[in-house]
């Protein structure tokens, strides 16, 4: 029975930490490739899925939250392993979002406002015939 039980947990284990690495975005493997983590796990199912929780797993969120940020290079956020995208800005605080709410009602205006002339003129022509 506790062979068994050994083999599920073997099993289970394996099966998690595969499905972790595989969804693991590459950038964020530490240690070795995001392939090679994949094929450690997949002809090591012991030690591999502990390796890889302990060694290849991204770092959680509160353990990247105390570490510095890390030095903008210009670069954008490709490239860079363990940077923290900018958190997202609320709608009313987001310049570029509000221009082009004004724009967008500007354009919604502008075309009702066309609509109605074009339904006056052919309210005119209707009426002289």
């Amino acid at each position: 029975m506790m062979i068994i039980g050994a083999f599920a947990l073997v099993i289970g284990l394996s099966l998690y930490t595969l499905l972790d690495a595989a969804r693991t975005p590459a950038a964020d493997a530490r240690t070795l490739p995001k392939w090679l983590w994949i094929i450690v796990i997949i002809f090591f199912p012991v030690v591999g899925p502990v390796f890889w929780l302990f060694f290849g797993r991204a770092r959680s969120e509160k353990s990247a939250a105390e570490q510095p940020p890390a030095a903008d290079t210009g670069r954008g956020l490709k490239g860079r392993r363990g940077a923290v995208p900018p958190a997202p800005k609320a709608p009313d605080d987001d310049e570029e979002y509000l221009r082009w709410l004004k724009a967008k009602a500007e354009r919604q205006k502008r075309d009702r406002q066309r609509q109605e002339s074009r339904d006056d003129a052919t309210d005119d022509t209707d009426g002289e015939k």
